[in-house]
């Protein structure tokens, strides 16, 4: 279908509505100043506030079926985690704000990313564990897999009910708590996988930033004669900025040297990695080496995290320098729901051993 002209489109508005012309007009200048947008793309967010369609239907598709660069389409998914909204310098210098969300369904998980005015529009209404539909995002290809990104022509339906794939995507609970144990520190031997452990962060080590290659997430290397930055793996690559923070847990009974990488490292620390990779640099620039500098960026940046109570989820290794450590391979805040519920399949579990004589 040819794109329509912002005339094009208020006249059709006008059919469908019966509205005035200055009316309209007033509406689309309300939305450019609300919006900071065009005319154009006002009058389609207009449309849109009306109910008013201006194309086909978006195809509905799962996340597996996403390609970068895809339009017109919807997706449902459920909401695995939020991270804080964070502020951003603009191209001319303002400053606007994004929010990010991981989402997934039955065939895989995507970010969901939210620009300043939908930021407002969206974040506070929606929560861990609900179903969203997206519809008519922006598909990007990311860090670590499809994006979409949600503009002023993008539309989230929170919980649809009417929709079939919804009944095909599984709780939050199994999905967080999958294949994973929850255990004491205390009773870690070396070499568990998957395992889950609660405990308050005690220490931050370090925290720093490497360039990866965006298919294996492996450290590369720059090459100064080729002038390009090689991956043993793949070759020549773009590498991708990986977050790094090392930080010390104690569940009470015990305490254990944590390792956590990527965006699950930089959601629990607030900031991106070119935001790390800045203050390194400050700090390497004043004379310190990067192990300096990851160490003082540690204790003057992120002291914050400490006392934070969170859930880490990984294997546990065995490390040549810092003895047992687990590198975790993501993290949660504390759901007291679900703690309840799990002391709760404990003491049903010790009643029914007590009913059976064996205690």
């Amino acid at each position: 279908m040819a794109v329509l002209t912002k005339e094009q489109i208020l006249r059709l508005i006008r059919s469908k509505t019966g509205m005035g012309e200055k009316e309209l007009e007033k509406r689309v200048r309300d939305i450019m100043r609300r919006e900071g947008i065009g005319e154009h793309a006002a009058a389609l967010l207009l449309a849109e506030e009306l109910g008013v369609s201006i194309e086909g239907e978006e195809e509905p598709l799962h996340i597996a079926d996403l390609v970068p660069g895809m339009s017109r389409v919807n997706v449902v998914g459920r909401i695995l985690r939020k991270y804080p909204p964070r502020e951003y310098t603009r191209k001319d210098g303002g400053r606007g704000v994004v929010a990010n969300l991981i989402i997934y369904d039955a065939t895989g998980k995507a970010r969901l990313v939210l620009w300043d005015s939908q930021v407002g529009k969206y974040f506070n209404e929606l929560k861990p564990g609900d179903v969203v539909k997206v519809i008519d995002p922006s598909v990007r290809e990311g860090r670590n897999g499809v994006e979409l990104h949600v503009n002023f022509r993008s539309r989230l339906i929170a919980n649809p009910t009417d929709d079939p794939r919804v009944s095909e995507i599984p709780p939050l609970e199994e999905v967080r708590s999958y294949s994973y144990r929850r255990t004491k520190i205390r009773d870690l031997q070396g070499g568990e996988r998957f395992v889950e452990l609660r405990g308050t962060v005690a220490k931050v080590y370090r925290v720093t930033v490497y360039n990866a290659c965006p298919e294996c997430r492996r450290k590369v290397d720059y090459d100064p004669s080729s002038g390009a930055w090689i991956c043993p793996e793949h070759g020549e690559v773009t590498p991708v900025k990986i977050a790094i923070v090392d930080f010390g847990l104690d569940d009470g009974s015990g305490y254990i040297r944590v390792t956590l990488f990527g965006d699950d490292a930089a959601s629990l620390l607030g900031v991106e990695p070119d935001e790390i990779e800045e203050k390194i640099k400050s700090y390497t620039e004043e004379g310190l080496t990067p192990k300096e500098a990851s160490r003082k960026l540690a204790e003057e940046e992120f002291y914050r995290l400490l006392g934070r109570e969170i859930l880490v989820r990984g294997n546990v290794i065995e490390d040549k320098f810092f003895g047992t450590v687990l590198r975790a391979s993501s993290w949660d805040d504390v759901d007291p729901h679900r703690e309840i519920g799990m002391i709760r399949g404990e003491l049903k579990a010790i009643l029914r051993k007590f009913e059976a004589g064996g205690m």
